[in-house]
């Protein structure tokens, strides 16, 4: 068994060394405002979760969600999507939104939560946290001029939705 390999329940995955290497990243530049929350499932899912500025007034929660896949998603809770007539116009809106923005996903969840997606696919050895961490800045950036828009379009933005979690 390799140094990386550990064993998991369902059998030996590779060990989520993109975790590891994104918080000595943080540490490194002296970025002290993620919170790492370990999954413990067998993908080795590790949260690094932070809340970031949206629009004028708004702080959401956003995530870094590494495991031991080739994938690391960034994702932003919007908040909770409208019911009744305006969903359709909701949905309409967004899918302008995707339309417009190549590297952002936004998506509605089963439970009626809105999100901000940016994949990242990467093998661990080519594992670049700086990417993240610039797409992040990128990202704060678009939302304190879209957030207010879009929050004004929710049943309930994301910083009045009390008790969520990823």
């Amino acid at each position: 068994m390799s140094d990386n390999t550990i064993p998991f329940p369902q059998g030996n995955h590779t060990k989520n060394v993109k975790a590891d290497m994104f918080e000595k990243y943080m540490k490194d530049e002296g970025l002290n405002f993620f919170r790492r929350q370990e999954t413990h499932d067998s993908y080795d899912t590790i949260v690094f979760m932070t809340a970031i500025p949206a629009g004028k007034h708004h702080k959401l929660v956003a995530a870094v969600i590494t495991d031991n896949s080739m994938y690391t998603l960034l994702r932003i809770h919007l908040g909770t999507a409208p019911k009744g007539p305006a969903r359709k116009t909701f949905l309409a809106f967004l899918n302008d939104l995707n339309a417009h923005h190549a590297i952002v996903k936004y998506s509605i969840g089963s439970d009626e939560n809105v999100f901000l997606d940016v994949t990242f696919t990467t093998r661990p050895e080519n594992f670049d946290p700086a990417t993240i961490r610039t797409t992040m800045d990128i990202v704060v950036y678009q939302l304190s001029q879209t957030y207010d828009d879009i929050a004004r379009r929710l049943d309930k933005p994301g910083d009045e939705t009390n008790g969520f979690s990823l």
